[in-house]
Parts: structure tokens; sequence; C-alpha cells
């Protein structure tokens, strides 16, 4: 009995040193490789048969928020063009049909590297194996005051832009409303827009009038007339205001603090 227990206790010491290397990242038992051929932004990413994967326990930036374009070209750099392994969590996909993974490279976590460099926060679907090392990462980088943390402005991580429809279907001048922008409040609650002032590269301007958008909720400017509701919004515009061929919106809250910048 006593070489039994034995056996189990250099079992599970092998065990520990397989799955967890000395940085304190799970080393995942999956071997499978696969190509990354195109990253689409901070937390997603596309293999070489097109499916798209979601990186699990992770929330980056979206466009037009600070800390987007570095979240996207760090994971560029990382793993676009490259081979990596990913390892699924309790759920297989989101409502997007997207995979969602936890993504090694060369047994590093790619997931907590970007919330180390505090271009991420957690982001916990369901909890498992890897939601205390997500939680430690995050917990030094806002200490550290680096990334996303280094920014005192309340609720600057919560609106975001996402989709932008600037190109209406046929004459843009004659579809007003099928030109538009859709914003979302990503945070866990309600958060106020009303005063907030939008601008593109013409100093087109319009402002937000009194709304306070739900958590995980979304809201659409259009472009032409309509009448507003909790969830469309209407610029009252005669003519197309985004240009086809490239423009940029900045929005400022009612603080006139810069919460969104983007360009296409």
């Amino acid at each position: 009995m006593k070489k039994l227990f034995v056996l189990v206790g250099i079992i599970l010491i092998i065990a520990s040193l397989y799955f967890t290397n000395i940085t304190g990242y799970i080393i995942s038992k999956e071997t499978n490789e696969f190509l990354v051929t195109r990253v689409i932004d901070g937390d997603t990413v596309v293999l070489e048969d097109d499916e798209r994967v979601r990186l699990l326990g992770i929330d980056t930036p979206e466009r037009g928020q600070y800390f987007y374009q570095d979240a996207t070209d760090y994971l560029v750099e990382r793993i676009e063009n490259k081979k990596v392994r990913l390892v699924s969590g309790h759920e297989d996909r989101d409502k997007y049909d997207r995979l969602l993974r936890y993504i090694y490279l060369d047994n590093i976590l790619v997931n907590t590297e970007l919330i180390e460099k505090g271009l991420a926060t957690a982001y916990i679907f369901e909890e498992d194996e890897y939601t205390e090392i997500i939680y430690q990462k995050e917990a030094e980088a806002r200490r550290s005051n680096i990334g996303i943390w280094s920014l005192e402005i309340e609720d600057v991580f919560c609106i975001g832009i996402h989709y932008f429809h600037y190109n209406a279907k046929g004459n843009d001048n004659e579809n007003l409303n099928d030109e538009y922008i859709t914003f979302r409040n990503k945070c866990t609650y309600p958060v106020e827009i009303t005063g907030w002032e939008l601008q593109d590269t013409a100093e087109n301007k319009y402002v937000f009038g009194e709304i306070i958008l739900d958590a995980k909720t979304k809201i659409t400017l259009h472009t032409g007339s309509g009448k507003d509701s909790s969830e469309d919004v209407y610029w009252g515009k005669s003519r197309a205001v985004w240009n086809n061929n490239g423009d940029g919106i900045v929005i400022f809250d009612s603080d006139d603090n810069r919460m969104i910048e983007y360009s296409y």
C-alpha cells in the first residue's frame, strides 16, 4: 500500500509540472497547432480554416477606445502568421459562433500576456482553472498603473463602436438611415451618455440627448430622420455625413473628455 501511495504521489508531481511552468502559467496538454492567418482585434483572431476564435478570460478595448490599436497591434506581432495551440474552456462557442479558446504560443498563455501589458481586463464567462491566474495578473497590472489602468477617466472603457456602417446601400444621400454607427455599452452597469458630442473630420456635430445606456446594450445613430428610441437615435441630416473613402470620428463626454477616437 505504501508503494502505491508513493507511486500516486510521483504521478501527481509529474502532472503538476506538466500542466504548470515555473512562471505560474498553465501549460496545455493539447498539442494540435493552428495557424493564425489574421488578427481582427485584441481578443479575436482568424485561423487558416476561417474559424474565428475569441480569446477566453479577457476583454480588450473596442474600436475607438483608448488602447484598442495597441492591443490589436500587440496580438498581430505575437501570433499573426504563427502556429498556436488552442485550449477550450467550459463553453465551446459564443453567440457569434466564434470558438472560445485560450491561446498558447511556445507554452506562454497569450491571454494573460495582454492583461500583464495593461491591454485587457479580466472577462470570465465561467470560472475554470485559468480564472485565478487571470485575476492575479489583472491585479498586478492595476497596481502598476500600466496601459488601460493609467487612465482616470470614468467609464472610458464602457462605450465603444460596435459597428460602423458608413456606406449606405445605393446612393448614400437617398438612403440616409442606412448610414449609421452602433455603439455598445460593454460594462456591467448603465452609463449615461447625455450631452456627449460626436464630431467627424469636417466638424459636423451631433449631441446625444438624455440617454442612459443599460449594461450590455446597444444604441444606433442614424444620419437621417426618425423618432428617437432607446435603441435608435437620428441625426436629422439631409445629406450623408460619412465619407466612403475614409473619415474619422471623435466623441467627447459632457466633461469634454475624449472618450472615443476612430478613423477608417
